[in-house]
This record gives structure tokens, sequence and C-alpha cells, in this order.
């Protein structure tokens, strides 16, 4: 083989491999650069998957303070209503002794009155009044006078007893209405909390595939034809033929 196919040979081969030096540094610049990309993608997904957890926890540490809250006013509150039931059962308690104290006098003086009326008729009967028309007068002027004092002591029980069931009733409007007020001041804090979305999934790149060293030799081969056929080397082309060494051409 003579020297000029040597040097296209050379020449062709030389840039068959810097063509495939070329082609898989930028396959691996771009394989490189979609890995970064893909890893950066996942970092960030991770990351604000961190972050979504972490703000859920202080929501839930936050919804679970004011649960807590909630419960210590509901027992307040409990214990605010059973302090006015006391209240009021003292209250209550107190007005019907104050009533049966009452009630108890004005029967005591019921039952005098009615000793006086008994001993009064008596007193008429033992007077030797003759017996008509003038014993039955004053007898009747007796009852009429002790009636009249019956009738006022009945008037007044009945004054106590209409007192006593409108102080009951004050008593437990007071009870229902300190009870409301207390409801009123006893609010809510918790509240549901929205849980965080979940951080969109990163689409990952494909890496791009290995590319074939085939076009990088043909290249070289197409080269080394060209070389040689403008240095005019033996089997190459020369003036338009094809040179070889049995002078065809």
């Amino acid at each position: 083989m003579c020297e000029p196919t040597l040097i296209a040979i050379s020449l062709g081969a030389a840039q068959a491999v810097t063509g495939i030096q070329q082609q898989n540094a930028q396959w691996a610049a771009q394989r490189d650069a979609v890995n970064r990309s893909n890893h950066m993608a996942t970092t960030k997904y991770a990351n604000e998957l961190t972050i979504a957890a972490h703000n859920d926890k202080l929501k839930g540490n936050v919804f679970e303070k004011e649960l807590q809250a909630d419960a210590a006013a509901q027992t307040e509150l409990a214990a605010i209503r059973q302090n006015n039931q006391i209240s009021a059962n003292q209250a209550s308690t107190a007005a019907q002794i104050a009533a049966n104290e009452k009630l108890a006098e004005q029967a005591f003086k019921s039952q005098e009155n009615l000793a006086k009326s008994i001993q009064a008729q008596g007193e008429v009967l033992a007077s030797g009044a003759p017996a008509g028309n003038s014993l039955g007068a004053l007898l009747q002027g007796a009852e009429r006078e002790f009636g009249f004092e019956q009738a006022q002591i009945d008037a007044s029980q009945d004054s106590i007893t209409r007192a006593y069931a409108i102080e009951q009733y004050g008593i437990d409007l007071d009870k229902y209405s300190a009870d409301i007020a207390a409801i009123n001041q006893t609010k809510s804090i918790a509240h549901h909390k929205q849980a965080s979305y979940e951080p969109i999934k990163p689409l990952m790149q494909s890496a791009p595939r290995k590319p074939s060293i085939l076009g990088p030799i043909i290249s070289g081969v197409t080269s080394t034809l060209s070389a040689g056929s403008a240095i005019g080397g033996e089997g190459y082309w020369s003036n338009g033929g094809f040179k070889t060494d049995l002078g065809i051409g």
C-alpha cells in the first residue's frame, strides 16, 4: 500500500475517532443535564413534601391545643352552671322556709280565731238569752265577726303563697339568665384545619440514548476516500477515473 493510501486512511481514522469522541461528549453532556434536572426536580419535590408535612404537624398541634382549650372552657361552664343551680336551690329553700313560717303563723291565727269563735258562740248560748230571733242574731253576729277575721287570715295566706311563687319564678329566671350569660361567654375556638395539598410530582425526563458510532465511522470512510482521491493515491479516483494495479481507468 502506497504512502498516499496510508495518509488517507490515517486521516479518515482520525476523523472517525474524533467524531466518536465529540459525539460521546455531546451525549454525556446531554445525559448529565437530564440527570441534573431530574435530581433537582426530585429534590424540590422531597423538600415540598417535608414542608407540607411540617406545616400539617403545626396545624395538628394548634388544633389539639384548641380542643384542650374548648374542653377546659366546657368544664368551667359546667362548674358555673352547677354553682348557679346551687345558688338557686339555696335561694329557693330560703324562700320556701320564709313562706312556710308565714303560712304557719297564719294557720296558728286561723286556729286561734276558730277557738275564739267557738268560745264566743258558747258565751252567747250560756248568757241565758231567750231562744228565738234574738239568740240567732247574737250567734250570727259572733260568727260574722270572727268570719271577717278568718277571711283576712285566708287572704294573707293566699298573698304569702302568691309572693312565694313570684319569688321562685324570679329565682328560676335569675338562674336561667346566669346560665345563658355563661354559655354566651363560652366560645368554641377549635376549627378543623385544611391539610396541605400534595405537591405535584415531577415529570422525569428520559436520558438520551447513546448514539451509534456508525455515523462517525461512515464519515471517516468518506473522508478517507475524499483524501485519497485528492492526493491521487493508489486505488483511488484520479482525474475522473479509478486507478488499479491492472491499469483499468
